[in-house]
C-alpha cells in the first residue's frame, strides 16, 4: 500500500509517462528488486492503486445496499460514499486522468476500459431507483436509465473539475444531487 500511494503521488506529479519503475523504487526507499517482488511494472502500480480505491467504495457500497433503508436514503447515502471517496483521492485522480489522456493521444481506446471501473457503479445507482419507484418513494414516471446517467454525470463533473480545475467543493456536489433526488420523490 505504501508503494501504491507513493506511486500515486508520483505519477499526478510528473504524469503517468514520465515515472520510471526506477523512479518508483527511489521515491518508494526500495530497491528495484524489493518492488519486483509486489508489482512486476509501473503498469500493475497503476491497477494496484485502482483495484485498491475501487475496492473500498465496493465495500462500503455493499454494505449500504444491503442494509434496511428505504431505497431513497440508500441513493443519497452511496453517493454521499462516493463523493467523498473522490474528494478524499485527488491525486489518485489526477492521476487517472492523466493516464486516460496519455493513452487517447497514443490512440488507445479506453471506452471498454472505463466502463469496467464504472458499470457497477451505474448498476447500484439504476438499481436503487427502480427499487425507489417499486417502493413509491419515487416518481412513477421516472425514466430510470436516464436518470442513471444524469446523477453519474454528477461524479464526472466532479472528477473533472477535481483534476483539471481544482475548483470543486464536495459541499457543492451533494447539494446538486440532492436537488434532483427531492426532484424525484413521490409528493
Amino acid at each position: 500500500q505504501e508503494i501504491i500511494t507513493t506511486s500515486i503521488r508520483l505519477f499526478a506529479k510528473l504524469g503517468y509517462r514520465d515515472v520510471s519503475f526506477r523512479e518508483i523504487s527511489e521515491a518508494c526507499g526500495v530497491a528495484r528488486t524489493v518492488l519486483y517482488r509486489y508489482f512486476r511494472n509501473k503498469r500493475q502500480v497503476l491497477d494496484g492503486a485502482v483495484m485498491q480505491v475501487v475496492g473500498r467504495v465496493a465495500q462500503k457500497d455493499n454494505e449500504i445496499m444491503h442494509a434496511k433503508l428505504p431505497a431513497a436514503m440508500r441513493l443519497r447515502q452511496i453517493c454521499t460514499v462516493v463523493t467523498a471517496t473522490l474528494f478524499d483521492n485527488r491525486d489518485f485522480l489526477c492521476m487517472i486522468i492523466d493516464y486516460v489522456m496519455s493513452m487517447r493521444r497514443a490512440n488507445h481506446d479506453m471506452a471498454r476500459r472505463i466502463m469496467q471501473y464504472t458499470i457497477g457503479l451505474k448498476r447500484i445507482i439504476h438499481t436503487l431507483l427502480v427499487l425507489g419507484v417499486r417502493r413509491g418513494e419515487f416518481r412513477e414516471d421516472l425514466n430510470t436509465d436516464v436518470l442513471t446517467d444524469i446523477l453519474y454525470a454528477q461524479f464526472e463533473s466532479a472528477v473533472l473539475r477535481l483534476g483539471v480545475s481544482g475548483d470543486a467543493v464536495q459541499a457543492d456536489v451533494l447539494d446538486r444531487i440532492d436537488v434532483i433526488l427531492k426532484g424525484i420523490e413521490k409528493k
